[in-house]
C-alpha cells in the first residue's frame, strides 16, 4: 500500500487515496496533525508527537524539535544521552505516521510519497530519502510542496496555460513560489520567489530564554514561565471557520521537586 506523507517542520501528516479521494488518517489521539516531535520519557522510552510536546517546556533536553530544518546536514541533536542525526528523528516520525495508516486501514504500508519544500537541496532530498527507509517505506517520490498546493486545489485540470502564486505558510519558513505553464503536461515552470527561514517563527518558538525576548512573555519572581510553543501551535486550527480564538497559557514553576505546572492564565 502507498500513502502519501506530509513531513512538516511542526506537524507532519499522513494520507491515502481510497474510494477516488484523497483520505486523511488520523492518530491515535484522533488527530490528523501529528506534531513533529520525539522525546524521552523517564524510563528513556521514545516519544512521538504530542506526547513528546507536552514534556518539551519541563524536559527540553529531552526533547527535539523542528529537525526538518537540518536535514542534509551534518549536525547531531543530543536527546538525552545519545545523539541523533535529523534523518533518524525524521525516520521516528514516519514510523509512527506509518503504523497510524497501518491500524487505520488493516493494511501494510509498503511506499509513500513525500512532499518537500521547493527549495530543499539534493543533500535534504537525500536525507528524506533515507528517512523513508529507516522508517521501513520505500519512497517512490519526493513532490515539491507547491505542486501538492496547486494539485489540491485542481489546476492541473485546466486545459489552458495559466500563472499563480502558491503561498506557503509553515511552521518552519515562509515560501513563496511562482508557476507558470500548464501542470497536467508537466510542461510548466516554477520557481521560488521569496524564502525566509529565521531562526523561528511565531508557532515555533524555542522553550530558553530567547522564548521571553521573542514574545515578551511576563515570568513571575519565582521564575515561571509561560508554556507558549505547547499551546501556540494548535491555535491557528480554530481560525480555519473563526475570526478570532482564546489562547490559555500556562505556567511552569521551578521547585525543589523539579518544575512544577501551574493552571493556565
Amino acid at each position: 500500500m502507498i500513502v502519501g506523507i506530509d513531513l512538516g517542520t511542526t506537524n507532519s501528516l499522513i494520507g491515502i487515496w481510497r474510494d477516488g479521494r484523497a483520505e486523511l488518517v488520523p492518530n491515535a489521539l484522533n488527530e490528523y496533525l501529528t506534531p513533529s516531535a520525539v522525546g524521552l520519557d523517564a524510563n528513556g522510552d521514545i516519544l512521538i508527537g504530542q506526547a513528546a510536546v507536552e514534556r518539551q517546556i519541563t524536559h527540553s533536553n529531552r526533547t527535539a524539535t523542528s529537525f526538518k530544518r537540518y536535514m542534509g546536514s551534518s549536525r547531531k541533536i543530543r536527546l538525552g544521552k545519545h545523539d541523533y542525526r535529523p534523518e533518524e528523528l525524521a525516520a521516528l516520525v514516519l514510523q509512527s505516521l506509518k503504523r497510524d495508516a497501518e491500524e487505520h486501514t488493516g493494511e501494510k504500508v509498503t511506499e509513500a510519497v513525500i512532499s518537500v519544500p521547493a527549495y530543499f537541496s539534493d543533500a535534504q532530498c537525500r536525507a528524506t530519502r533515507m528517512a523513508g527507509h529507516l522508517a521501513g517505506l520505500k519512497v517512490e517520490r519526493l513532490i515539491n510542496e507547491p505542486t501538492v498546493a496547486a494539485l489540491a486545489y485542481g489546476l492541473h485540470q485546466a486545459d489552458q496555460e495559466n500563472r499563480f502564486l502558491v503561498f506557503d505558510l509553515g511552521g518552519g519558513a515562509f515560501d513563496v513560489t511562482l508557476h507558470t505553464g500548464r501542470l497536467a503536461s508537466g510542461a510548466g515552470q516554477h520557481g521560488l520567489l521569496l524564502r525566509n527561514r529565521g531562526e523561528f517563527l511565531a508557532m515555533d518558538l524555542v522553550p530558553d530564554r530567547r522564548l521571553e525576548r521573542a514574545a515578551n512573555l511576563p515570568t513571575s519572581r519565582s521564575g515561571s514561565v509561560m508554556a507558549a510553543p505547547s499551546a501556540g501551535p494548535g491555535r491557528n486550527r480554530p481560525l480555519l471557520p473563526a475570526d478570532a480564538t482564546v489562547l490559555a497559557l500556562a505556567f511552569t514553576t521551578p521547585s525543589a521537586k523539579g518544575p512544577r505546572d501551574r493552571a493556565p492564565a
